[in-house]
């Protein structure tokens, strides 16, 4: 006992737990945390308490686990303190054999309520190893009839697939899905739209996933899972559900790690006529009829090389880095008449935020470097002065250590943990949207910041430099053949511009020169 001199106590809900507090309400880790807390209280050892609020089988999917071992590794903890072994994990085997390592290697103690294991002791050892690894064939093999329970429901029509498509609820008494009324008559407008057309100004006109949901938020109706704005992910995955005619689709996909798999349609099981169907037969060939010749048209072509804008412009409203959205529009008129409009605009991936013609915003930018190179070069000096000392107090406030590097990896390992539970299906589009957009915002804002040094540098000699070049790069820019080599050639001069929609067609932008790299770069 004497050898333990701080304790990581680490409560945990299972699998199991879950189940029971849909049953019971029981808030089963309030439970756990005051059976561990008396039995360490008891022991009148210091500890520490940490609490995993989600459930996974594996390391990766636990961040709260992660950084316990990180402890452990360090030596911050030489016990940790469980309900019961397994709850350290039931993950793959990898894992099991990368936890017992640990514990071996560092000599970690376990502590539960019947009994304190030394990793040393070669009976605690092999009795470590034994619940460890009876854990994961036990989940194994719980998984085994749990699937096997499931595909048998799928095969009698009843729902396995997930979350309940929207315009349905699932009856818990005889597991199929029933129609709500109200949200079925959303699912067919969005149908009805997305295969006749949306009538404008007295002619009709093809729309994208993206106008549909452009359209559903401004007339007020109401999103699947209570969220703000629709998305065009949202209706994108209503005209393609098959759920829509009634039929029942399952055991369609495989997980390989953490990445989803199509599996070969001999595997998939498929009943029709499971559930009232929303859709109509005709309608729904009709839409997905339109999805095969979208994605067939020969003149879209996937195109990865940077826009001129690419990574530059930065929604001032909620963080995210702007794209460029390109399409073509077919309208018909009244008359019959066929009509193409090629539009192009800047926006914003946050449903509903901001949205303005992208060469608007090119020329906006090109004219303010053509508006700098007629100042003379104390007017450059003052200007670029002032937005050193706001660059400099941004990169404080967003971070004061300096471990910039640091904080843009965390933020991405962030961002890849709740890709993986809304792909599991853990999060839903709203919960997913939210954080994704939260973690984005922080990235985006670290990313636009420059590393500022804490000596001011002498800018009068860049100022010189630039006023002499800065009419070679405007000319260089007119001429270039290509808009990487122009995205280029903006990126050398500017580090980010801020974009802020003060109307239609009317914006507001704050644009941050660059202060370092060299300036003759561009010509």
């Amino acid at each position: 006992m004497a050898l333990i001199y701080y304790i990581i106590n680490y409560l945990r809900r299972s699998r199991q737990d879950i189940e029971r507090e849909k049953r019971t309400g029981e808030d089963t880790l309030a439970t756990q945390k005051k059976i561990m807390s008396k039995i360490l209280d008891d022991l009148g050892l210091p500890y520490d308490q940490v609490e995993e609020i989600g459930s996974g089988d594996k390391i990766e999917t636990r961040p709260v686990f992660q950084q316990v071992l990180k402890d452990l590794e360090q030596g911050k903890y030489n016990a940790v303190a469980v309900k019961e072994i397994p709850r350290l994990g039931r993950g793959t085997y990898s894992d099991m054999g990368q936890i017992y390592d640990l514990l071996v290697s560092k000599r970690i103690y376990i502590i539960t309520p019947y009994k304190i294991y030394d990793p040393q002791n070669p009976a605690d050892a092999r009795q470590i190893r034994f619940e460890l690894f009876f854990a994961r064939e036990e989940f194994e093999m719980i998984k085994e009839r749990l699937e096997s329970a499931k595909y048998n429901l799928a095969y009698e029509g009843k729902w396995m697939c997930g979350a309940t498509p929207f315009g349905y609820r699932l009856n818990e008494n005889t597991t199929r899905l029933e129609i709500i009324e109200e949200e079925a008559q959303i699912v067919r407008l969005i149908f009805t739209i997305y295969v006749y057309g949306l009538e404008t100004n007295g002619f009709k006109r093809d729309v994208s996933f993206k106008a549909i949901a452009s359209y559903l938020t401004k007339i007020g109706v109401p999103t699947p899972n209570r969220a703000k704005n629709w998305s065009y992910l949202s209706v994108k995955r209503i005209i393609e559900n098959v759920a829509y005619i009634g039929t029942l689709k399952y055991r369609t996909r495989k997980r390989v790690g953490n990445r989803y798999f199509r599996r070969p349609e001999s595997e998939w099981i498929v009943v029709e006529k499971a559930h009232d169907p929303i859709i109509d037969t005709e309608t729904w060939e009709l839409a997905q009829r339109k999805l095969i010749n979208v994605r067939s048209q020969p003149h879209i072509k996937l195109d990865f090389s940077p826009c001129e804008l690419a990574g530059l412009v930065v929604c001032a409203k909620c963080g995210h880095r702007m794209v460029r959205q390109y399409s073509i529009q077919n309208y018909v008129k009244k008359n019959g008449e066929k009509s193409t409009y090629h539009k192009e605009f800047l926006w914003c991936p946050t449903p509903g935020c901001t949205c303005v013609k992208y060469r608007d915003v090119e020329s906006s930018i090109i004219e303010y470097l053509k508006i700098l190179g007629e100042f003379d070069v104390l007017k450059l000096k003052e200007i670029f002065e002032a937005t050193y000392n706001k660059q400099k107090e941004n990169a404080a406030t967003i971070d004061t250590s300096g471990a910039v590097e640091r904080k843009k990896a965390d933020l991405k390992r962030r961002l890849k943990f709740i890709c993986e539970k809304y792909e599991s299906g853990i999060y839903d589009d709203q919960l997913f949207q939210e954080r994704k957009a939260e973690l984005e915002k922080e990235l985006s804002l670290l990313e636009a910041v420059m590393p500022i040094n804490n000596e001011k540098p002498d800018l009068e000699p860049k100022m010189i430099k630039l006023k002499e070049n800065i009419n070679t790069f405007l000319g260089a820019y007119k001429e270039a053949d290509n808009k990487t080599l122009k995205n280029k050639l903006l990126s050398e001069l500017i580090s980010v511009v801020y974009l802020n929609k003060t109307g239609k067609g009317k914006f507001d932008l704050e644009i941050h020169p660059r202060f370092t790299g060299n300036v003759n770069s561009f010509v």
